[in-house]
């Protein structure tokens, strides 16, 4: 069974993410901020896959995805953002991130169709 991260301080956004992922059979933890996720990225196994929020408090999710780089290189990192201008997508892409979501999502049911193309 896959291990997908979510991350974002919405916790509408976590809270229908981790549904819809765990109805779909994905183990699925939550973090509510980049602190969080760095302690669930330190203290359990690595991820296949990370939804991350942007902006955050504490620590932002451009530092946790670096962090992400470091800790876990192979997990597939989707940052969600609803601030997708070109130069923020490139900057992310540039660091590594795997995909970079606009938020709010159109229809959140297609994110295991998603998940699906890009851990198998």
């Amino acid at each position: 069974m896959s291990y997908i991260l979510v991350c974002d301080d919405e916790k509408i956004i976590s809270m229908s993410l981790q549904r819809v992922l765990t109805r779909a059979g994905y183990e699925v933890k939550v973090a509510n901020h980049g602190t969080e996720a760095i302690r669930a990225l330190n203290d359990g196994k690595a991820p296949d896959m990370v939804f991350l929020d942007l902006l955050m408090p504490e620590i932002g999710g451009a530092e946790v995805l670096d962090f992400i780089r470091k800790k876990a290189p192979d997990a597939k990192v989707m940052m969600m953002t609803a601030y997708g201008d070109t130069s923020v997508r490139e900057n992310l892409m540039a660091r590594g991130a795997t995909k970079v979501l606009h938020k709010p999502f159109d229809d959140i049911t297609k994110i295991p169709d998603l998940v699906r193309e890009f851990l198998n």
